[in-house]
């Protein structure tokens, strides 16, 4: 993991490097998880089924609202259609989220050198606007994902980095990066233009470290 920019403050930015051959995938990853935390192994698993069957019912995480203050809002949400990236990859995009993916993999295929290969998540401002007064709005983290040559880049709104960012870092490059490149992807660059729970950053850093160690 290089680390160019830690976020030193709370809102502050981040900017991270990782190779992606040093990130694990689905079982492999539960089970490092399980050995290091079972009840996050538990949440990434459950967070995963929601990713595959894109499951937007808020209530598929009750049972970790109480372990994680950062799901609280999601029991006010109607649907997650925001929080599940691969449904939220189909709203802002207009293909399904496996038409997208090979549309993906066509482009960049045709066009190596693009800069053009981006899928967008963000909200519009009006739904982000209006998330600040109706709590049943669901808004994404994630704006966009840059397929950019063999470096792939994640660019985010907002950072959990206490609750969510590693859960986070997992899942995105289980559906939007490794079948993409398939393998062939060198480095995952991650940026936040905000971050939340920065004390935790340390944590975060050094867990990422070990775990990726394990995989």
């Amino acid at each position: 993991m290089q680390i160019l920019k830690a976020p030193e403050f709370e809102n502050d930015d981040y900017l991270f490097r990782i190779d992606v051959d040093c990130i694990p995938v689905g079982q492999k990853a539960i089970d490092i998880f399980r050995q290091e935390s079972p009840s996050l192994a538990s949440y990434y698993e459950t967070k995963r089924k929601a990713f595959r069957a894109k499951n937007v019912d808020p209530s598929v995480f009750a049972d970790f609202e109480e372990d994680r203050p950062s799901l609280n809002s999601l029991s006010k949400l109607k649907i997650l259609d925001s929080t599940i990236y691969t449904v939220a990859s189909e709203r802002q995009n207009g293909y399904s989220y496996l038409d997208l993916l090979d549309r993906i993999r066509q482009h960049i295929s045709l066009h190596p050198n693009t800069r053009r290969c981006m899928v967008r998540l963000a909200n519009s401002y009006a739904e982000y606007s209006s998330s600040e007064i109706d709590s049943q709005i669901d808004v994404t983290c994630l704006n966009l994902v840059h397929y950019i040559g063999d470096t792939p880049r994640l660019i985010f709104r907002a950072s959990d980095v206490k609750n969510e960012l590693f859960v986070d870092l997992l899942t995105i490059h289980e559906f939007f990066i490794q079948p993409v490149y398939e393998g062939k992807a060198k480095q995952l660059s991650v940026y936040s233009s905000s971050a939340q729970g920065v004390s935790s950053w340390q944590n975060f850093v050094d867990y990422v470290n070990r775990f990726t160690k394990k995989g």
